[in-house]
């Protein structure tokens, strides 16, 4: 988190800044969640399986309906509205058990992180042999590298507290600094040999996966405010520092001290470049991630756990140093104060959006994703249903012009929660918000949707919101509505109103919802649009457990069991 490196001093406000993320991080619960039992008074007979980990270090005062920390706005957004008592680490446990998502807070530091992770990794209650973890935190950014609110996925995490240090007031004249790596005599000047980090100086995350995730959420769209164009204004001589928030690959620093300052960010250049042979780029840094991925290396070792299945994702909240105009120590003062952290709300939204679309792409094809990873999955095995379609030929031409590929490439879709794929494409924020009992929403948003035979099934769930469907392209979808009286509606949304087909439909708000498109259509997928109004948020959203739904309606079990994950 921020700026770290682990000096003899800490500057008094950084320590006052700390030591109120520390404070707040273990926060009351809310009194709404469900509650699940201790480690020792509450193990399952079957550990529930864990999709994905989210992995933030703080929160800012309650996990809900204050100003956000870095876990606030995922247990929101993702709804993680059943917590586990985890007494053996630095914060409650929260999970989705429909989806499978978790969320922990590991508190600030490299010894919270590795202790949290260690101690999930080992809790009897979850299965986490497949899971994937997403460490989704704000940091401290290079600005010869980029901008504050822009999103980094790392390839490499380099620690910067194994050292040896000499006091600078006491160092020799040609040295740059008195801080240089363990078993060597003074600082590194560049070497030759290959340098082996056998102690942890550095690890190199799965870069394939980390790739993918890039990939993936390269184009999300970040937010930007004022307050951040004036601090980017300030650093004249770094392009990437002036740009709009984006998305990059770039490697990661983990140390237990607060630094800042230009001589400090070209050490924590130098560094990363000793400790890897070159191969990393220093980017941003922060206090945590290499304890919490020394813990992943040990319970994969134990089979508890994949390490090839970790990615870390830090979202610049400030810069690493000061701009040409200012010094370190005023800088450092100007970001310590009440009008600092420009970047902070920004980074914080980044860490979620860009995130949460990795973590969206991989529940919706965890099918295909739960014994391969994202970039060698194959297509999903076929169901009965599928394979018996599969055996009786189509006499209808084949005329679609692009493939389900291409579509989701072009319109920049993700893996929805659901199933099938998405993209927000408008949010009537321009307008005054409506006031609903559950919140303020805005008055409209609106999605593509996309299912395809490689995600055939939008499962059973339910929106507070009224939905109207577009029919755009492709082969018909099938929509199953269950309503509140207890009967079934059967929808066919598709391009030809002779057969039936219906080229908008509307549900209403309240009611249960799930669409099937057949696997060997001639287009190979099905593309709608969809205009939610009030408009969308996640936590008007409820995905359907199979075992309520049948009890809610019997008469349909074998269509819900088929429906639902």
């Amino acid at each position: 988190m921020l700026s770290t490196l682990p000096k003899s001093w800490l500057p008094i406000s950084a320590v006052i800044l700390i030591s109120f993320f520390i404070s707040a991080c273990q926060s009351t619960p809310s009194a709404s969640d469900p509650v699940r039992g201790s480690q020792a008074t509450n193990v399952p007979s079957t550990p529930l399986e864990i999709k994905v980990v989210v992995v933030t270090m703080f929160e800012i005062g309650e996990d809900d309906d204050d100003k956000p920390g870095e876990f606030q706005m995922w247990k929101e957004g993702q709804n993680l509205n059943t917590r586990y008592a985890f007494p053996m680490s630095h914060h409650d446990i929260y999970v989705n058990e429909d989806t499978g998502v978790m969320g922990i807070v590991t508190g600030m530091g490299t010894a919270k992180a590795a202790a949290a992770i260690m101690a999930l990794g080992l809790d009897p209650r979850f299965d986490l042999t497949h899971a994937y973890w997403l460490v989704a935190g704000i940091a401290g950014v290079d600005p010869q590298d980029a901008s504050i609110g822009s999103a980094v996925w790392a390839n490499w995490l380099v620690d910067g507290d194994l050292a040896h240090e000499i006091d600078a007031r006491e160092i020799p004249k040609d040295w740059k600094s008195g801080y240089f790596p363990l078993f060597s005599v003074k600082p590194t000047q560049g070497t030759k040999e290959t340098v082996q980090a056998l102690n942890g100086e550095a690890y190199q995350l799965n870069t394939q996966l980390t790739k993918w995730a890039y990939e993936l959420s390269k184009d999300t769209a970040l937010s930007d405010y004022p307050a951040m164009y004036e601090l980017r204004e300030k650093y004249l001589n770094y392009p990437n520092a002036r740009k709009r928030p984006f998305v990059l690959i770039g490697d990661h620093m983990a140390a237990a001290t607060f630094w800042h300052g230009k001589l400090l960010n070209q050490w924590a250049n130098d560094w990363s470049d000793y400790w890897t042979n070159g191969q990393a780029n220093f980017v941003t840094s922060g206090m945590e991630d290499t304890g919490s991925y020394q813990s992943m290396i040990y319970l994969d070792n134990a089979k508890k756990a994949d390490k090839s299945r970790f990615m870390v994702l830090r979202a610049a909240s400030n810069y690493a140093m000061q701009p040409d105009s200012l010094t370190a120590a005023d800088n450092l003062a100007m970001e310590s104060g009440e009008n600092g952290y420009a970047g902070m709300q920004s980074a914080l939204e980044s860490a979620y959006s860009v995130g949460s679309v990795v973590v969206n792409n991989i529940i919706a094809n965890w099918p295909q994703y739960k014994d391969a990873l994202p970039y060698e999955a194959e297509k999903v095995t076929p169901d009965e249903d599928t394979l018996h379609e599969l055996m009786t030929p189509s006499a209808a031409p084949v005329d679609a012009k692009l493939s389900a590929e291409e579509l989701i490439k072009s319109l920049k879709l993700s893996g929805h929660v659901e199933g099938g794929f998405y993209r927000q494409t408008f949010k009537a924020d321009h307008r005054p918000v409506l006031h609903t009992e559950n919140g303020d929403r805005v008055n409209m948003t609106s999605i593509y949707y996309l299912l395809s035979a490689k995600s055939p099934i939008g499962h059973f769930h339910m929106n507070r919101s009224d939905i109207m469907h577009y029919f755009h392209v492709g082969d018909p979808i099938t929509y199953y509505l269950l309503n509140q009286d207890g009967t079934l509606e059967t929808h066919v949304l598709g391009p030809d109103p002779t057969q039936g087909h219906e080229m908008q439909m509307v549900v209403k708000g309240g009611t249960w919802k799930a669409s099937k498109i057949s696997t060997t259509g001639d287009y190979g997928y099905g593309l709608i649009g969809e205009a939610v109004a009030p408009g969308f948020e996640y936590e008007d959203m409820q995905l359907g457990k199979q075992t309520e739904l049948v009890s809610s309606y019997p008469q349909y079990s074998d269509l819900i069991k088929k429906l639902t994950r």
